[in-house]
């Protein structure tokens, strides 16, 4: 027994072995399937070892017989006599040995710089030489001549990089070029057109440009918002800008509900918490002392319309902001306007000398202007002096080109009717006579 009071070696070795006899028989019912396929997996790949083998074998022995014979033709003199059977198989044996070393390098033969002497066969020399080996190619390739193989070759793929992606460029500045020449000038639209007045400077770009100034020359079209070219967002400018607080319309505000109601939240804003927390429990009724013939009169007599927008007047930036013209008639200048120009009391506008030189304004046909189309005040004196009224605008003979600019035309005459078209209001109720009369005999016999 050891001093450590330790098993000895014999002991754990004898423990191991029963462990292991132990765990064989616990798995030798399960193990039996495994060792059965491990066997023959293992049989079937030694059959195939051995196939191989014997492959190998034929292969040499066929081998050799062929060099045996090449070598027994060149001996055939010295082997004449001999006729040895050990001979020759020591003659077989050699020649397996000397093929097993042996090893075929396939030398090209370079073609003779005769063959290539004119122009048309030196072409044919580059066709040899792709067939030489690569090998021998590299070898005989220099660094320099492979740096510049490549720069070429690298050369060559973007110049087709470039004549590919320039084709494409060049079909579309071609098309480009050709939607330009088709495109109409502002000039042409206009003059295909019946009303070049509604015409913009993009119409031109449309699919169909003169269908799209029909459409926008129609009557009650709504035109499309002009901001739409407008790079920035919608209403960005009003950003900031205070809004006003809402204000009573004037027919409510001139009841005077708004100073009671203003009244009556003094009051409430004077009481203290417990005033209001007793208000919130009891409320009061009646605090707006108010005359409602007064709210009756104001909405039902005296209201107003709001301001409404026309059809198709659609709103833009800034639209609040321009001055409503419609109080203002075209021709007639105001007294602060006449100040703000300089003109003298009865005097010419300072646009009437070039109206008189290029014509009335297109807009207004049917306006009358002194000194254009109508005749100048009584007192006033053609000229161009202070207060002259130009020329009036005649052709080479002398007559008027616009209108009754020396008044001499007599009054217009009055529309007359065809004489079989009545002039008595066809909208009037006729009176019924003979129900009148019956009416009048009914009262007097009740009042009999």
């Amino acid at each position: 027994m050891p001093p450590n009071g330790g098993l000895t070696a014999e002991a754990l070795a004898a423990a191991q072995a029963e462990s292991d006899s132990e765990m064989s028989t616990i798995g030798g019912a399960s193990g039996t399937d495994t060792e059965t396929e491990s066997i023959a997996s293992s049989r079937n790949s030694e059959r195939n070892r051995k196939k191989k083998d014997r492959k190998k074998a034929n292969r040499k022995a066929l081998q050799a017989q062929r060099i045996a014979m090449m070598a027994g033709g060149a001996s055939s003199d010295a082997a004449a006599g001999s006729g040895d059977a050990a001979a020759e198989g020591g003659a077989g044996s050699a020649a397996s040995e000397l093929l097993a070393g042996m090893q075929v390098e396939y030398v090209p033969q370079a073609p003779e710089a005769e063959l290539f002497g004119t122009e048309e066969l030196s072409e044919m020399a580059e066709v040899f030489a792709r067939f030489r080996p690569q090998a021998e190619a590299e070898k005989e390739e220099s660094e320099e001549e492979r740096a510049k193989r490549e720069a070429k070759e690298k050369e060559e793929a973007a110049a087709a990089e470039e004549e590919e992606g320039g084709g494409e460029a060049a079909n579309e500045v071609g098309k480009k070029a050709k939607r330009r020449l088709k495109r109409l000038s502002i000039a042409e639209l206009k003059q295909l057109v019946s009303k070049p007045e509604v015409i913009e400077p993009w119409d031109v770009t449309s699919a169909d440009p003169r269908l799209l100034v029909n459409l926008k020359s129609l009557r009650n079209t709504v035109p499309v918002p002009r901001h739409w070219s407008q790079k920035r967002k919608f209403l960005q400018g009003k950003r900031g800008v205070e809004k006003p607080p809402f204000a009573l319309p004037e027919f409510i505000a001139a009841t005077g509900i708004e100073k009671i109601r203003a009244s009556v939240m003094e009051k409430e804003n004077a009481k203290k918490l417990k005033g209001k927390m007793k208000e919130r429990v009891q409320p009061k009724m009646g605090k707006i002392d108010i005359d409602y013939q007064v709210l009756h009169d104001a909405f039902f007599k005296f209201q107003s319309k709001p301001r409404l927008s026309r059809f198709g007047d659609t709103y833009y930036e800034g639209k609040e902001h321009e001055v409503q013209l419609r109080q203002k008639k075209p021709g007639v200048a105001s007294d602060e306007l006449q100040k703000a120009l300089g003109m003298e009391l009865g005097g010419p506008p300072p646009w009437l000398i070039n109206m008189q030189r290029y014509g009335p304004p297109p807009s207004y046909p049917n306006l009358k202007i002194a000194g254009l189309n109508a005749p100048i005040p009584e007192g006033a004196t053609y000229g161009y002096h202070p207060g002259g009224w130009g020329k009036p605008p005649v052709d080479e003979f002398g007559r008027p080109l616009y209108g009754d600019v020396f008044g001499t035309a007599g009054a217009e005459p009055a529309e007359q009717l065809a004489p079989s078209l009545s002039r008595d209001n066809w909208g009037a109720v006729e009176e019924d006579v003979e129900g009148s009369d019956e009416e009048e005999d009914e009262d007097e016999e009740e009042g009999g």
